[in-house]
């Protein structure tokens, strides 16, 4: 028996395949309804939507519908919504979310950008919704998008039409409580992290106002003066800004392109080399098209910065461990005096409310966001004099560090395992019984 060709791949002589519209029994556009009253419901949109297939409902926007609007699109288990418009020059259209049961105990509905599809029983719904998923991972919907007055649009008669693998109902369920299994022990360990999280942003908003000392005794009335802008800030502590405390006034990346990554040659460090938590990521390493690089080697405890972007203010303390390594175009390079602070301390404040306040304050109302090197110059924030009690301060968070970073690590391996078994399991070169 010959293979098979499917969108996501070939598909093994065991497996038939279907086209996506002839087992659909819903496929819907949303309603934005109108403004929110008291009878309002949550409306699930584009930013609901995550890169992993997984929605995230934590801002939903609450919406008011006609009863009869409301019973059309109401939103039920096993429903797969599709981002149909949207997207951006990095991010494609495409982007999958599946409507599990415990979604379906609240009842929502979904914005008008996005498609909802149902299936009937000849498949089921959470292979399909993981098909869909690996397409959007290969980068399929890039090429089914159109793009008019600034949005991006599915080509939604050409996403219906695509070939998907058809193994038997038993396999499909197999493997989709296989990949489900993953998915949860990813969101376990998120949901760990979020936690400690929390728990260290406790800690920063009274170490780092210097209102609790480091060994958790809090400071009293008298030890405290006034600031104009910070007001109480503790005694023997001082108010700098960023360029206070910098041997430089930021130095901007290198304006290259990235190219594959050459062991004998450095790491060209990007914005998307960074992630949320300001740590390294190894994934999609690359290095720089300019051999001329020396001016942009890092050094030891190297602060960057992105300057531009959507993830404006994210930033990466560089440690050599990391390797030979230099920096893109859209990040910003600072080297501390370390006599005046520890850069551990700092990495810590660029992670805090303190930072945050600043991000926001230097919005520009309909402007790209943006935060260029005399702006970073300018970032003020309190300050212990001392640099051994900012190494106490630190103290306090190493473990926690150590922890999430441990936990990084984890849902780096797992997410590479469920990638692996998504290219195996949905086209049938591993098999499950």
């Amino acid at each position: 028996m010959m293979e098979k060709q499917t969108k996501i791949g070939t598909v093994c002589s065991n497996f038939d395949t279907f086209q996506l519209k002839s087992v659909l029994v819903k496929n819907d556009a949303g309603d934005w309804g109108s403004e929110p009253d008291k009878d309002a419901i949550g409306v699930i949109r584009s930013t609901n939507f995550n890169n992993d297939g997984k929605l995230d409902l934590s801002d939903i926007a609450y919406r008011t519908l006609s009863k009869r609007k409301f019973d059309e699109k109401k939103l039920y288990a096993s429903d797969i919504l599709i981002e149909r418009s949207g997207g951006s020059e990095t991010q494609p259209v495409g982007r999958v979310g599946l409507i599990t049961d415990e979604i379906a105990e609240t009842d929502y509905a979904f914005a008008n950008f996005i498609q909802r599809i149902s299936l009937n029983d000849n498949v089921n719904a959470k292979f399909v919704y993981y098909c869909l998923q690996q397409m959007y991972e290969m980068g399929i919907t890039a090429g089914m998008q159109s793009q008019t007055t600034g949005i991006r649009n599915l080509d939604w008669k050409q996403y219906i039409k695509v070939l998907l693998p058809k193994p038997s109902i038993s396999e499909q369920s197999a493997i989709a409580a296989m990949l489900s299994k993953v998915d949860e022990a990813i969101a376990s360990v998120q949901a760990s992290i979020s936690a400690a999280e929390r728990l260290k942003k406790s800690l920063m908003q009274n170490l780092l106002t210097g209102r609790m000392k480091p060994d958790g005794t809090l400071r009293k009335d008298d030890e405290f003066y006034v600031d104009e802008k910070f007001g109480r800030v503790p005694k023997g502590w001082e108010v700098k800004r960023l360029k206070d405390i910098c041997l430089n006034s930021g130095d901007y990346g290198a304006n290259a392109s990235a190219i594959d990554y050459d062991e004998t040659k450095p790491r060209f460090i990007r914005i998307t080399d960074i992630d949320d938590f300001g740590q390294l990521l190894e994934e999609g390493k690359a290095g720089m098209s300019d051999d001329n690089y020396s001016k942009y080697l890092l050094e030891e405890d190297d602060f960057l910065f992105a300057r531009t972007g959507d993830t404006v203010g994210k930033s990466l303390l560089y440690k050599k461990e990391m390797g030979l390594a230099v920096y893109a175009g859209y990040l910003i390079k600072f080297s501390f005096d370390k006599s005046k602070v520890l850069p551990e301390y700092f990495d810590l404040i660029a992670k805090s409310e303190f930072f945050e306040a600043f991000k926001i304050a230097m919005k520009r109302v309909g402007a790209k966001p943006n935060i260029n090197s005399r702006e970073y110059c300018s970032f003020k924030f309190l300050l212990p004099s001392d640099t051994k009690e900012q190494k106490e301060i630190y103290g306090k968070f190493a473990n926690i560090n150590k922890s999430q970073k441990s936990k990084q690590q984890k849902i780096a391996v797992l997410e590479r395992l469920k990638k692996s078994l998504m290219q195996n399991l949905l086209t049938g070169r591993v098999r499950v019984k």
